[in-house]
């Protein structure tokens, strides 16, 4: 990357750089080395796939990543870009009710994929650069959101908003029309029963809802960053839910309810 910013400029002549794939430890040094060689600013940082995501390079923010001390600041910039305000207070009021349907859980891992997936959230919460392994070796991969979002999609009205009827030749529909397994449909099942139970729990001021009493925030999320726990992490690539990442202490993000969905390993 180096070189093929010094012979651009050499050739050509640039104003800025353009920086990519930032998720990696090793695009800070480069950052460092390209700036050094050029003589020019980086201007703006690649933070997905299309054309359209691109961000303001900002020095404390990517060097709090590169240092493991994460990025709160732009994770509520992103979840604020792609919120829908009137749907997400709904979905919050209705979560106060202690109210999750499997039609809520589609909503969040919908979200989820805005924001920029499993990997690009982790990547801006402080502490992960300590189980980065543990992280890497689960192979969580972001395709399972698209995987289970589809099981979702396969349910009838009535399944979604009632997961009980879901028996055994229902869940084999399920599963054909997603093109997924039984076994998967079940760990969905079993994700949305353990959010859906927090939900309650978080209604009836048990949770972190009624912690947050008198304070204005996130919705789902209480105040303070969580160091990340292996244990947890491991827990969620079993599959069985990571029931409170609380902490994400934004301001005025109403709708993102507590705890990501648990993810499964990767095929």
């Amino acid at each position: 990357a180096v070189n093929l910013a010094r012979s651009f400029n050499e050739r050509v002549g640039i104003t800025g750089i353009v920086l990519t794939r930032v998720d990696g430890d090793g695009r800070g040094g480069a950052a460092l080395s390209m700036r050094a060689v050029t003589d020019k600013p980086i201007k703006l940082i690649g933070v997905g796939e299309k054309l359209d995501a691109l961000e303001d390079f900002d020095p404390k923010r990517i060097a709090g990543r590169i240092l493991g001390m994460g990025d709160i600041v732009g994770l509520v910039e992103k979840a604020a870009q792609t919120m829908d305000a009137e749907k997400a207070a709904k979905a919050a009021e209705r979560m106060r009710k202690g109210v999750f349907t499997l039609d809520d859980l589609a909503e969040q891992l919908g979200q989820m994929q805005k924001i920029g997936g499993m990997s690009g959230v982790m990547g801006m919460l402080p502490g992960i650069g300590k189980v980065k392994k543990q992280i890497d070796a689960m192979g969580i991969d972001d395709s399972v959101f698209r995987r289970q979002t589809a099981i979702i999609s396969s349910m009838t009205a009535q399944e979604r908003r009632n997961p009980d009827v879901l028996k055994a030749s229902r869940k084999k529909r399920v599963a054909a029309g997603s093109g997924t397994k039984v076994e998967e449909v079940n760990k969905l099942l079993k994700m949305h029963r353990q959010m859906a139970d927090m939900m309650k729990a978080m209604g009836k001021g048990k949770g972190i809802f009624g912690k947050m009493a008198g304070m204005a925030g996130m919705p789902g999320m209480g105040g303070g960053m969580p160091q990340v726990d292996p244990a947890a992490l491991n827990q969620l690539a079993r599959g069985g839910g990571l029931p409170g990442l609380p902490g994400l202490g934004a301001p005025k993000l109403p709708g993102l309810g507590g705890g990501f969905p648990g993810l499964p390993k990767k095929k």
